[in-house]
Parts: structure tokens; C-alpha cells; sequence
């Protein structure tokens, strides 16, 4: 039999050993104290883990405690790489133990033996002794299954230290290590009543408790969990304070997982961050914006493979002569599972997803062939105006693609305007005025859209040369009721016309409206007093009707 004694460990439900009779340091190799705190499972080698994960996983499933004890036999990883197989008796603590379960290791060699152990990658980081981020996956993933037979719940604390770099760059690589070392230990022998600490990165760690424990509770606890954090750290001769963006998720132990704790967690930590650092953030129980942005994003792609995404074209009216003078090509997306999806959502995501390029082009594409359509059944169309993004603009590849759409549709450069926002007209006012000049010499006409929302730089409009200038809805739709609004689109209007430009005012809903913007010599309106917006096939019915008769025959 081995020199090396029987020893005893009780281990909590997550797989941490919470204490160590003395002769375990012994047989592990460990310095005396230091097992504590540390999982069991990276003590052992890999067939011994999954002997480990099993018999925990039958534990906490049972219906009722289980009664008595069980056998396994284990490999024992020593701190010297050598190994030390061992009859492992477990069976659970009783009232006047500590832990959830107590494991018995009997050494069945008389010596340790070298090599031909498998060894399972690390659970422990290196610098501060306390479980990383595969840690934190056996210790989350194990909480979560103790927890479901009492109903419990689990939260994870994501402590992320504020501008960590600049003790890094300030002081040193050492002097860094020694405050991570710090703050590891502060948090592993302060917030053993709060749970189980980790170090998953480089400067974050993670506190994890399972319990019926409610929100309101872990608001109590944040507070003094960060005045630990902040306390003074003494590095050689400096001495420095150091503070933490803290993010807290919670999900009940039945629908729990690892990824969607670490998911909301790390999504709080950063709501926190953005609130101004040294404060910490509860993630809701909603979807977080990130992971909806991209399945969006998701969606979104799919549907302009599939064919899913539509044009739907809203009037142009001459204010003084009341004939449709263009239509406006607006993007319309119906999806399966979200209904109608407004572009006001999917647009932004587009633009930051580099769809953009993709998805422009295809409105380009349809809009040129819509026209070429109308004008072959119905011998005559007006302009169509799309909308073009900052993003699609700025793509190298924006000016061919369009000549080549005018080409391959055979349409007319006239038959087509660009809106431009106001606000994209900051990302490159230099290449978009000489564009601008490119598209105008080319028969495009080109307008800036929902002007006076952005920023309102004169410049803009000296270098850009609009054809157009649509006046936003914001301010057409009050300038009845509102004589600051009545003014601005009296100015606009001015402007405009001082420039050479047409006037087109934006979200006209009321006769009312109309008949204002028409003293201000307005040149043209949209909105729902003339038409909503509606599919290509509604207005190639209207067409049909007006090329047969000699009124104008309403708008669908």
C-alpha cells in the first residue's frame, strides 16, 4: 500500500472543494491550504472527470437524496505531474459537515506513477489559482442541475476592472499581475457567503451563487461587493485603487444554461460600462439587442436571397397643377415570423451588417425594372426616386452598378432620382459632390432627403447641388398648429428655390396642409392626403386608367 495516507475532501454541489482533511495536500502535492477553492474535477484526469460528471448528474436528477455510497475509481493528477489512482468513496455530507458531498480517496499504489496520464485541459487560471472560464462552465453547468429539483435560480456577477490598460502601460506587466492576484483573492475570501469566484479574462472575474435568491437581495449585496474591489492595493511602493463595471444575470435553474448567463451577463458589464464605469447594471429577462441584431441580421439576409423583401411606391404631387409628377420607391419586408418589419429597424442593421451594398442595389434593380415595365404596358411613367444610404454611396462599386442597371433595363437616366439623407452628406462631402455632379451631367436627379433633421450645413447644399430638397415630416406636420414649423418650411422653401432646387414637402396629411404649403410656393408633396404607399400592381391598374382617360382618375 502507498506511504500516503486516506484523506478526505468535501466538495460542494458545483464540484468545489470547500475544506481538506490534511493529509489530502499530501497526496494531491499541493502546499498545505491550497486545495480549497479549487474544482475537483481539476484534479483528476479525463476519464475520471466524466465518472465525476455522471455521478453528479444522477444525483441531482434523483427524485429523493440518495442514501448510502458509491464507488469509483479515480486518478488523482498530482501537482508534479505525476499521477496516483484511487478508490473514491462518495456519499452525501451529513448536518454537521461542510459540503454537499463527502469524497473518501484511498491511494491503491504504493507511489505515485509518471506519465501516461491523460490530461484534460486546465480549469484553474494559473496566475490567481481561481477557475477560468472552462471553470465556470463546470461550476454554472453543475449550479444549474443541483438547482432544478428546489426550483432554485442562478445569477452570475461579470465584474469587468475599469480602464485596466492604463495600469498595464502605467506601471508594468508585474505590477498588473500583482493587482489581478489581488483583487482574485480579495473577492475568493470575501464573497464566500455571496458564491463561487472565477477569472475568466484577463481583468474580469465572475461571481456565481445558486439560491432562491431575488433581485432585490443581490442589489443589497453589489454595493458591498464593490467597496471590496476598491479598496487600496499595495504594490511595492505604490499603492493604487482600481474600480469595476459589474453586470448581473439571472435565469432560473430549469431554463438556465451556460452561454445564456455568460450572454447576459457580459451584455449588463457593458450597459454598465457605457453608464459611466463603477456602477453595475441588472440584465433584464428581455431579448438582448445584440442577439436580436443579429438574428435580424439573419433574417434579413435570407429574405433578399429568397426574394422576400418589396417595393412599394407612394405618389408625387405637383401642388400647383395636382398630376403625379414621380413615385417613391419604398423598401417593404413582410416576414414569416415577425409580421411587418419597418425599415426604420432593419435599415440601421443593414447598413451595419454590410448589407447594405447588396440590399441598395437590389432596390436600384427593381425600382429600373418596375419603370421599364409601366412604360412598355402603359406608354408612359414618371421618375421613380429611391432611397441610397452613407454606406452604398461610399462603396467604390455604387457608380458602375448603376450604370449598369440603367443599361440591362434599358431606362433613361430621368426616369430615376436618388434621395440622399441630409446626415450622409458629412461622411465624404467631397466625393459625394463630385458624384452628385457625375450623376447630374448623367441625367440622374439627385435630392436630399428629410432635410433640416440633420445637420443643416449651408456648405452642403453650396457643393452638392440638389435637384431636390424634401422637407421633413417633422416639421410639414405640425406647420398648421405651429409657427416655428411654419417658418422653417418657409425658409427651406427659400432656400431651396435661391439654389435652383424643387421643394417637395414630406408627410402631407391634411387639405389643410396643402393649401399652406401652397402660399409658401411649395413645389411638390407625399403623404396619406394623396396616397399610402401600395404595390407596383395597384398602380399599374391606375396607370392603365390614366393613359385611357383625359381627367385624372384618383389614386388608389
Amino acid at each position: 500500500m502507498s506511504s500516503l495516507d486516506i484523506c478526505q475532501l468535501y466538495v460542494a454541489a458545483c464540484g468545489m472543494i470547500d475544506d481538506a482533511s490534511p493529509s489530502a495536500a499530501a497526496l494531491f502535492g499541493a502546499p498545505p491550504g491550497t486545495l480549497q477553492g479549487q474544482l475537483l474535477l481539476d484534479r483528476v484526469d479525463a476519464p475520471s472527470r466524466e465518472q465525476l460528471r455522471g455521478l453528479w448528474r444522477r444525483w441531482s436528477q434523483a427524485p429523493v437524496k440518495p442514501a448510502g455510497s458509491c464507488e469509483h475509481t479515480l486518478t488523482a493528477l498530482r501537482s508534479d505531474g505525476s499521477r496516483l489512482p484511487c478508490l473514491g468513496t462518495f456519499r452525501l455530507a451529513g448536518d454537521g459537515e461542510a459540503g454537499r458531498f463527502v469524497l473518501r480517496l484511498q491511494p491503491l499504489a504504493e507511489r505515485p506513477l509518471l506519465g501516461g496520464a491523460q490530461l484534460p485541459e486546465s480549469l484553474h487560471d494559473p496566475l490567481t489559482g481561481l477557475p477560468n472560464r472552462r471553470g465556470a462552465r463546470e461550476l454554472i453547468e453543475a449550479a444549474l442541475q443541483m438547482g432544478v429539483r428546489a426550483a432554485e435560480s442562478v445569477s452570475v456577477v461579470c465584474i469587468d476592472l475599469d480602464n485596466f490598460r492604463s495600469i498595464n502601460e502605467g506601471y508594468g506587466h508585474d505590477v498588473a499581475e500583482e493587482v489581478l492576484r489581488c483583487v482574485g483573492a480579495r473577492l475568493r475570501q470575501r464573497a464566500l457567503g455571496l458564491g463561487r469566484v472565477c477569472r475568466t479574462a484577463g481583468d474580469e472575474f465572475l461571481v456565481i451563487r445558486r439560491g432562491s435568491t431575488s433581485e432585490e437581495e443581490m442589489r443589497r449585496l453589489l454595493p458591498q461587493l464593490m467597496r471590496w474591489i476598491q479598496e487600496p492595493i499595495e504594490v511595492g511602493d505604490e499603492t493604487l485603487i482600481v474600480t469595476a463595471s459589474v453586470g448581473v444575470a439571472t435565469h432560473d435553474c430549469a431554463a438556465g444554461s451556460f452561454d445564456a448567463l455568460m450572454q447576459r451577463a457580459g451584455y449588463a458589464m457593458s450597459r454598465a460600462k457605457r453608464l459611466g464605469r463603477n456602477t453595475w447594471y441588472f440584465a433584464s429577462r428581455d431579448p438582448i439587442p445584440c442577439l436580436q441584431h443579429q438574428a435580424l441580421k439573419t433574417r434579413l439576409y435570407r429574405a433578399l436571397e429568397q426574394g422576400r423583401l418589396a417595393l412599394h411606391y407612394q405618389p408625387i404631387v405637383d401642388l400647383r397643377t395636382g398630376e403625379v409628377r414621380a413615385f417613391e420607391a419604398l423598401m417593404r419586408w413582410h416576414d414569416e415570423q415577425l409580421g411587418e418589419v419597418s425599415p426604420a429597424r432593419f435599415i440601421p442593421v443593414a447598413e451595419e451588417s454590410g448589407l447594405m451594398g447588396a440590399l441598395g442595389a437590389w432596390s436600384l434593380e427593381q425600382a429600373c425594372r418596375q419603370s421599364a415595365s409601366w412604360l412598355a404596358r402603359h406608354g408612359t411613367t414618371r421618375p421613380i426616386a429611391v432611397n441610397v444610404s452613407a454606406v452604398q454611396l461610399q462603396r467604390g462599386e455604387f457608380e458602375e452598378d448603376l450604370l449598369r442597371i440603367l443599361r440591362e433595363c434599358s431606362v433613361q437616366p430621368g426616369m430615376l432620382e436618388l434621395e440622399v439623407t441630409e446626415s450622409a452628406l458629412i461622411h465624404d462631402s467631397a466625393h459625394l459632390a463630385a458624384l452628385s455632379l457625375r450623376l447630374r451631367e448623367l441625367g440622374v436627379g439627385v435630392a436630399i432627403d428629410d432635410f433640416g433633421t440633420g445637420y443643416s450645413n449651408l456648405l452642403y447644399l453650396k457643393h452638392f447641388h440638389p435637384a431636390k430638397i424634401k422637407i421633413d415630416r417633422s416639421f410639414v406636420h405640425t406647420m398648421a398648429s405651429t409657427a416655428e414649423d411654419r417658418a422653417i418650411v418657409r425658409a427651406v422653401i427659400d432656400l431651396a428655390h435661391a439654389i435652383g432646387a424643387r421643394v417637395v414637402a414630406e408627410g402631407v396629411e391634411s387639405g389643410e396642409v396643402v393649401r399652406m404649403l401652397g402660399e409658401l410656393g411649395c413645389d411638390e408633396a407625399q403623404g396619406y392626403h394623396y396616397a399610402r404607399p401600395c404595390a407596383a400592381q395597384g398602380l399599374s391598374a391606375w396607370l392603365e386608367r390614366e393613359s385611357s382617360s383625359a381627367a385624372l382618375p384618383p389614386m388608389p
